[in-house]
């Protein structure tokens, strides 16, 4: 992982409505933005069944690197090479369609904040694969990032959905290069979901991986790297 990810265990909690329940989850609180990302669409993948019901069916490809030489940053890893970030933040699909969501994880981990966030919540099935594997979570002492995508309470937005990613071992030889960066053999994390009414949902990382304390701060607290948007419609 990157310098910037000093991933202390001590934070600040917020409470985020599930299904009824009151879950403590870690404040989302973006306190700056990176220059505007282009606009990453969902790829048409034409149709799947879910729930008996026939659905538009799209994907999305994703990555998590402990630095930021990938991705929409640019082989210089821009402003702040030694964050953590993912491959792109500015995620658009269309409503109430299934998207397939599948991530490289190549970054280190551990234990978060919260652990309610290593459950897989809110996916078809209750799922997401890992290498190929069927999950409900992971090992709460082994999480390396999450997708953590939530409506906006104000704008009248009911949706919560969490898919959290094993982390890579410290010990994991870098065997990819990908451009000016090395790195270990992804773990593979997929899960599919059905996209809400039209409008923008925030998504973000609820594993400290960030500066400050809390490590939420950084990467963290910055659109563009660990954190950032789904618009639908």
């Amino acid at each position: 992982m990157g310098s910037n990810t000093g991933r202390a265990l001590v934070g600040a909690a917020a409470t985020v409505v599930v299904g009824g329940a009151l879950i403590a989850a870690i404040a989302f609180g973006v306190a700056s933005a990176a220059p505007k990302q282009p606009v990453l669409q969902a790829t048409p993948a034409g149709t799947i069944v879910v729930a008996g019901k026939t659905l538009p069916h799209y994907t999305l490809n994703l990555a998590t690197y402990p630095d930021s030489l990938q991705g929409v940053h640019g082989a210089s890893g821009g402003a702040h090479p030694d964050w953590v970030t993912y491959s792109n933040n500015n995620l658009s699909a269309p409503p109430n369609s299934a998207v397939t969501v599948t991530v490289k994880q190549y970054d280190t981990g551990g234990t978060p904040n919260n652990t309610f966030f290593a459950n897989v919540i809110g996916t078809v099935g209750g799922t997401e694969t890992v290498n190929g594997k069927a999950i409900t979570s992971i090992d709460p002492n082994n999480v390396g990032h999450t997708f953590t995508l939530r409506g906006i309470p104000e704008n009248g937005q009911e949706f919560f959905l969490n898919a959290p990613f094993p982390a890579q071992s410290s010990s994991a030889p870098n065997v990819v290069n990908i451009g000016k960066g090395s790195y270990p053999k992804p773990i593979v994390v997929t899960f599919t979901f059905v996209t809400p009414a039209n409008g923008v949902y925030q998504w973000n990382c609820e594993f400290p991986c960030g500066d400050s304390v809390a490590g939420f701060g950084g990467a963290m607290s910055t659109f563009g790297y660990m954190s950032g948007t789904l618009t639908v419609g």
